[in-house]
């Protein structure tokens, strides 16, 4: 038996061994439902592969939750329920080091802080929802090229818009729609 073979035993057995925990986070990071039904179906495995197979702490589940949001942001509400499902069920009290965006949103939607550092709570949040329907922000979560069409065209639209975040100095999102994703022409002919 070669060494390759070998590595592809060994390799094989890890997998085998990390399959549920390879599944879990391969749904996490791939989710796209807002579906109560279907949040409670990925948090029952979560809690049966993960917390309560002892393989995994709640406090971590949580915080690898919420640190999707920035990746996976069209859905948000969806990753803050699934992580209150396990606040909730495994009383955690402390959460270290969340992305502080999550960690808003987080106490935004239950008025839950998972840990003392950052007073964001004082935090003058300009709310320019990127969550609220009927945004440009919106459009271009949901890749609605309509949606987004209709907001360049319309005349109140300035197309060097940015939008800064209060938890980072660095700009998250720079709106130059000629260069954002494709041209505004280009948009328009493959709406056609």
């Amino acid at each position: 038996m070669s060494e390759q073979d070998l590595h592809q035993i060994e390799y094989n057995e890890l997998r085998s061994r990390c399959k549920y925990y390879i599944d879990i986070y391969n749904v996490l990071y791939q989710l796209k439902t807002e579906n109560e039904e279907e949040l409670k179906s990925i948090y029952k495995m979560i809690k049966t592969e993960l917390i309560d197979s002892k393989n995994y702490l709640p406090q971590n589940i949580i915080k690898d939750i919420l640190d999707i949001i920035p990746y996976n942001n069209r859905y948000t509400k969806s990753y803050l329920y699934l992580a209150k499902f396990v606040y909730d069920d495994y009383n955690v009290i402390y959460v270290n080091n969340v992305e502080p965006i999550s960690k808003f949103l987080f106490y935004k939607e239950f008025g839950i802080r998972l840990d003392k550092s950052g007073d964001f709570i004082n935090i003058h949040y300009e709310d320019r929802d990127i969550f609220t329907k009927n945004t440009i922000y919106r459009a271009i979560m949901d890749d609605d090229k309509e949606r987004f069409i209709y907001f360049i065209e319309s005349e109140e639209f300035y197309e060097d818009q940015q939008l800064y975040s209060n938890f980072s100095h660095k700009l998250i999102k720079d709106i130059h729609c000629l260069n954002y994703v494709v041209t505004t022409e280009q948009l328009i002919v493959s709406s056609y």
